[in-house]
């Protein structure tokens, strides 16, 4: 198993920094990223060693364009034997959640060794990857007609969430499952179409997170009728999963109902 480390731990790098400058085109960005690792790794053998050593550096390099790695030792102890110490390849990772890992091959030799800490610089550029959820609400007019066909006219009726959603089995093992949904984003209305028969907005969720299931839910405060429910208008319709590879999902719809029916 790798060395773990992560630079939210104090106890894993010492001295982290990051500089981050916009370079103005296409979303760009440079990224400079440095610091001491402290994998505080000790043995006692006079054969060589090695291990790989993983710090989560967490910066997001969703696009990551080009890099530069450069790592060397920093603090290193021997009790006076034949000794290795050697950073011998790095290397950058994005992982699941599109975060930057510095990913560092180490050896070791002596009796007894430590390597306590090298220090790291990462260089990169990077291109912002901008994530949206678009879609609609659609309603009969008979249960509410806004009162002018811009967002302002169905202010406070819809609130929509894009929730991050988990999954757990039902307790007792008979099977089944339990819906967890942690709310992460608004979403806001663009516009609004006021018909004869129906009524409808469409809805933006602006830089939702990647790399999670998500479901979106509409919350409605104005419709009229029995029993109104607002629901995807296709099954399961509501769940995304966005991605550096596809970052925006667009017909996330939604349709007012209510229990006998539309009016």
């Amino acid at each position: 198993m790798p060395m773990e480390l992560d630079v939210l731990q104090p106890a894993h790098v010492a001295g982290h920094a990051v500089l981050q400058a916009d370079l103005g085109v296409g979303g760009r960005h440079l990224v400079v990223i440095s610091g001491i690792a402290r994998p505080e790794w000790g043995l006692k053998d006079d054969n060589t060693h090695r291990e790989v050593c993983r710090l989560q550096l967490r910066e997001p390099a969703e696009a990551m364009e080009q890099s530069t790695v450069h790592v060397g030792l920093a603090s290193i102890g021997n009790d006076d034997t034949a000794w290795a110490f050697a950073t011998d390849q790095a290397h950058l990772e994005v992982n699941e959640t599109g975060q930057l890992v510095l990913v560092t091959n180490l050896a070791l030799m002596g009796e007894p060794s430590t390597l306590n800490r090298f220090a790291y610089q990462v260089v990169l550029t990077t291109r912002v990857v901008v994530t949206e959820i678009t879609g609609t609400i659609s309603w009969p007019t008979s249960m509410f007609r806004p009162a002018s066909a811009s967002p302002a006219g169905v202010s406070g009726v819809f609130s929509v969430l894009a929730n991050e959603r988990t999954i757990t089995p039902v307790p007792g093992g008979f099977g089944g499952e339990i819906e967890h949904l942690t709310p992460v984003t608004p979403g806001e209305v663009l516009s609004v179409i006021i018909a004869e028969d129906f009524c409808q907005v469409h809805y933006r969720i602006a830089e939702p997170p990647k790399g999670r299931q998500l479901k979106v839910t509409v919350a409605q405060s104005g419709l009229q009728g029995p029993d109104i429910s607002v629901g995807p208008t296709t099954p399961n319709g509501d769940l995304v999963t966005l991605t550096v590879a596809q970052p925006t999902r667009t017909g996330v719809d939604f349709t007012a109902e209510s229990f006998h029916g539309p009016a």
